[in-house]
């Protein structure tokens, strides 16, 4: 047979025989195919926020039971993601401060790992977001708490000599959800140098929030599917309503409305810091949910995604709510199992007894009226501090010393905040510009038409080493009257040495001391220097030292009584308010909100 009548002979054979198989193969629909890509898929995303070291659902000041804390987050978390395993949870910031519980494990106890990050790494977070309160304790602190962490720390608005390491905080990490790739960009408010003393934040400096998104949202957008913001920054003011900032605020410090309107490209923002509640809002096409701060709720957002013609992935629908931690919530076992050494030793700190009290004392007027507390507060400081004055503030309307024996709770409730002592050189005139600035964190008198009354907030610091009188029927600016230094007249040209707190000194309030000559800088937190003071008096003062007054006496029954209505609602009149630096409350970020 010749070569090509040999080949066409096998080509035959061979088709012949694919024919024969192709004819015996079994029916198409029993063959196995590879899986075409899913055309959707369901993302889901808890949030926290404002946790300031709550963990047992407990007011560490009465020592009764409270609906907050990570305990009861936890059973919300379980039950979400039994419904979706691969949920992402994450937190927005000013987390490892702010309770009893978190200032032992940073002050007393330096060893023990940090008991919010043991927590957050059971509940296996995906990530946070850098919180302003974070660096309370200065960057020993926060760098311990970061290196423990089994998740990403994030700020993408802060700028940074640390280029690696612990130190460096990184602006965004990408996940994959479902074949999703899922961006999480931190932010933080840019307040913090105003509140904190230049040692907590070295190395760092801190960049507007909308500036560095505008640069780093593209940039995310090119490399995910769905970009979510987690951020420590409150709402701010709507425009579109010619709503203005709060007086009280930071420039820049309360933006994610600015943030949603005026950068593309975010789909969700899960944000914090003011200690409010937003279940859900939608700002140019992102959606915003705010948790409530302490643990008090969990945010879900839950977004469904669809590919498009070209196979990419895009936002078919997204919505979000709050789910609170209420009575019907149990505190979940493992996380109270894990925290019970950490909170047996906080407890058996805070029972330490210190003094004893002739009777009881209650801060609950102690912004309008010279007060004990208060006085304490003043005498402590310009002992320490060596002052011919002082400034101080109840910060915690609700503190309450016991009649007897009195404990480092009542002292933390008396002063909730991580404040250190400055005292400052300063003159007559501008002493007396300070005292002018407190008395105009009062309305006038008579109040004016329309005008509903209103307690005065964290900002209202009265003085001890002077006497002077508020007259609220003359105007702000003017209501300082019979100022006296020694039983003289204060000369404005004479030089005080005051006892003020860091977080004052820094601007906090809108006091205007930055920049004052500081004699002295306490070591101690002010709270440590009021439990060392009444440890070796062993009492607690139970007069004031009836050196100041508002007038006309008018005004002051009617705070008296405004004060005695509110006391029966914790979370108007006597909240702790949200934003001074802090240990044992969490900070506020306005003065209309009482907060920092």
């Amino acid at each position: 047979m010749k070569k090509v009548q040999r080949r066409q002979f096998l080509w035959l054979i061979v088709a012949g025989l694919g024919s024969a198989l192709a004819f015996s193969a079994p029916p198409a629909r029993n063959v196995p195919r590879v899986p075409a890509a899913a055309d959707s898929a369901h993302i889901t995303v808890l949030g926290t926020t404002d946790l300031h070291g709550h963990v047992e659902p407990l007011d560490y000041y009465t020592n009764k039971p409270a609906n907050l804390g990570l305990a009861k987050i936890a059973t919300l978390i379980r039950q979400a993601r039994a419904e979706r395993p691969d949920a992402l949870l994450l937190d927005s910031g000013d987390t490892i401060q702010g309770t009893p519980l978190a200032y032992y494990y940073a002050e007393k106890n330096t060893v023990s790992p940090n008991p919010m990050m043991l927590l957050m790494n059971s509940l296996h977070y995906d990530a946070m977001a850098v919180g302003n309160h974070e660096f309370n304790f200065g960057l020993d602190v926060l760098w311990k708490a970061k290196r423990e962490a089994d998740f990403p720390i994030l700020a993408a608005n802060i700028q940074q000599t640390y280029t690696t390491g612990v130190p460096y905080f990184r602006p965004y990490i990408i996940k994959q959800v479902q074949g999703v790739r899922v961006a999480i960009v931190g932010f933080v408010t840019p307040g913090i140098p105003r509140w904190e003393i230049p040692e907590h934040y070295r190395g760092y400096t801190f960049e507007p929030i909308v500036d560095a998104a505008r640069r780093v949202i593209p940039e995310v957008r090119k490399q995910a599917d769905v970009v979510v913001v987690i951020a420590h920054s409150g709402l701010g003011p709507d425009p579109a309503a010619h709503q203005a900032p709060s007086a009280d605020d930071v420039a820049g410090e309360n933006v994610m409305y600015a943030l949603a309107e005026q950068v593309p490209g975010i789909d969700v923002i899960l944000f914090g810091h003011t200690h409010r509640e937003v279940k859900e809002m939608m700002v140019n096409g992102a959606l915003l949910v705010q948790a409530k701060n302490w643990g008090g709720s969990l945010a879900r957002v839950d977004i469904d995604m669809t590919r498009d013609a070209a196979g990419r992935w895009q936002v078919a629908s997204k919505h979000s709510t709050t789910i609170p931690a209420t009575d019907s919530v149990a505190a979940d076992p493992e996380i109270l199992k894990l925290a019970a050494p950490y909170e047996a030793a906080t407890q058996k700190y805070l029972d330490t007894p210190v003094a004893t009290s002739a009777q009881e004392l209650t801060g609950a007027t102690e912004r309008f009226v010279d007060g004990p507390l208060v006085t304490l507060i003043n005498r402590v400081q310009m002992e320490y501090g060596h002052a011919d004055v002082s400034m101080a503030t109840m910060f915690f309307p609700g503190a309450r010393i016991p009649a007897g024996k009195v404990t480092i709770r009542q002292i933390a409730a008396l002063y909730v905040y991580e404040n250190t002592l400055y005292t400052v050189e300063m003159t007559g005139a501008q002493f007396r510009q300070a005292l002018e600035h407190a008395a105009g964190m009062f309305q006038p008198w008579p109040l004016p038409a329309g005008e509903t009354l209103k307690l005065p907030d964290y900002g209202a610091d009265s003085a001890g080493g002077v006497s002077y009188k508020i007259d609220l029927s003359k105007p702000a600016g003017q209501r300082i009257v019979d100022l006296t230094f020694k039983g003289k007249p204060l000369e404005d040209a004479q030089k005080l040495i005051v006892a003020i707190n860091n977080y004052r000194y820094t601007g906090g309030g809108q006091y205007n001391y930055k920049g004052l000559p500081i004699h002295y800088r306490s070591p101690q937190e002010i709270r440590d220097l009021i439990i060392e003071y009444v440890s070796r008096t062993g009492t607690i003062p139970a007069e004031s030292d009836h050196n100041w007054e508002i007038v006309p006496h008018e005004a002051v029954d009617a705070l008296r009584a405004l004060s005695e209505q509110e006391s029966s609602h914790p979370t108007t009149g006597n909240a702790i308010p949200r934003v001074a630096p802090a240990v044992f409350a969490a900070q506020p970020a306005s003065a209309a909100a009482a907060a920092r």
